[in-house]
């Protein structure tokens, strides 16, 4: 039996409009500096003084968000005491939301107590709604039950992911209006997060049809519209359809789980401080390249990837397979190449020294992250370590 978890989902032009249908009063924003300092916190404000709603505002988030900050925004949430908590940000600030949400639910918890197996949280959202409205492309955090948060542990800045189906946000409100002064860095940055997440759910252990169709539709409209939106970033057909793919992948991966790239770019964007986008992408052609190459004869990955390409036209229908499969690499390297991706490590300035001095550590937070054990083939400590020294490389994998 499954179960199909959502917000409810509101997007497209003008669909910050609905707060207003949303029963509330007083709303507890949660923000960062930039995005104050881009205007889009006035633009939510505004909105908010137009239906007569009251409002105070946290921005202390920081990218891969800090637990001391998280508790932070948890006291000031409780003193403030409202109906409605509204995450205006990227993934960082969705995730610190989610957080502070439960600890505002329940005054006594800690991020430790937010784990999947703790029933006190199904008993929820008594105090408060969670309007999650996504200002970047690619996190997917509005429409998942997931959140990362960085703890300093080991002498590095761990990020530590927990969940519950009860974080799912009341509402994603996903207006194009936010994404469109994206960079063109961010822009694919966070684009390629959205494949990561459609690639790497389709075949993850939870996978399943809903999951699957959603990723595919996902995958679909980034190839599409990411070149468009990395040249042009005021094109508005472009920007929309990014924005509604990353809610799509995050619908996707939330009810069936990202794998061995997330494991691998969380831990580097841990010790090295890549954007989570950047880390994550990079690693996506190693670790479909991984899968596709597992020894066991009943090779689920093969088998799924093969549908992926045919469904998407990158191959005929008369491939057999392996060679089916094989393309989902090919179109990879070529959307990343497309939009200047850079896929080798060592190009993001980490000389091989520093590699060499945290390779163990790397690979002992990969063990540590829960996206390892999601991945249908999962890597033993060498094949972890190889994994990374292809990746520095930038050689295709080969075992």
């Amino acid at each position: 039996m499954w179960h199909f978890y959502s917000p409810n989902v509101i997007y497209g032009e003008d669909a910050l409009n609905f707060i207003e249908k949303i029963k509330g009063k007083k709303c507890f924003i949660v923000t960062d500096k930039v995005i104050k300092e881009l205007g889009f916190l006035e633009i939510l404000t505004d909105k908010l003084d137009k239906f007569d709603k009251e409002y105070t505002v946290f921005t202390d988030v920081v990218p891969d968000p800090h637990e001391e900050d998280v508790m932070k925004g948890k006291e000031q949430c409780i003193k403030y005491s409202p109906d409605l908590i509204i995450a205006l940000g990227g993934g960082s600030v969705i995730d610190s939301a989610k957080a502070i949400w439960a600890m505002y639910e329940y005054p006594d918890y800690t991020f430790d107590n937010i784990d999947p197996f703790n029933d006190q949280l199904y008993d929820f959202s008594n105090k408060a709604k969670l309007i999650a409205i996504p200002t970047t492309s690619g996190t997917g955090s509005e429409a998942t039950w997931a959140v990362v948060i960085s703890r300093f542990e080991q002498g590095v800045w761990r990020k530590a992911g927990s969940t519950h189906t009860s974080l799912i946000p009341t509402y994603a409100i996903v207006d194009p209006v936010f994404p469109m002064s994206m960079p063109a860095d961010l822009t694919k940055f966070t684009a390629i997060d959205t494949l990561a997440h459609a690639i790497e759910a389709y075949n993850s252990m939870w996978r399943n049809e809903f999951s699957n169709a959603l990723g595919l539709k996902a995958i679909e409209l980034v190839f599409k519209y990411l070149p468009i939106a990395y040249k042009d970033g005021n094109n508005k057909e472009a920007r929309d359809n990014l924005h509604q793919a990353a809610t799509m992948a995050g619908l996707a991966f939330g009810n069936s789980q990202c794998h061995l790239g997330h494991a691998l770019g969380h831990s580097w964007g841990g010790i090295f401080h890549t954007p989570h986008g950047q880390s994550v992408g990079l690693f996506l052609r190693y670790i479909v390249q991984y899968c596709l190459n597992d020894p066991n004869e009943t090779n689920d990955s093969i088998i799924l990837y093969s549908d992926l390409a045919k469904k998407l036209g990158w191959a005929k229908w008369d491939y057999d397979d392996k060679k089916a499969a094989s393309t989902v690499v090919e179109k990879l390297k070529y959307i990343q190449n497309q939009v200047d991706f850079i896929y080798k490590l060592k190009d993001l300035g980490i000389t091989k020294e520093d590699f060499d001095k945290n390779l163990k550590k790397l690979v002992s937070l990969c063990f540590q992250d829960p996206n390892s054990v999601m991945a249908p083939r999962t890597p033993n400590k060498e094949e972890f370590i190889k994994i990374y020294e292809y990746a520095y490389e930038g050689k295709d994998i080969d075992f």
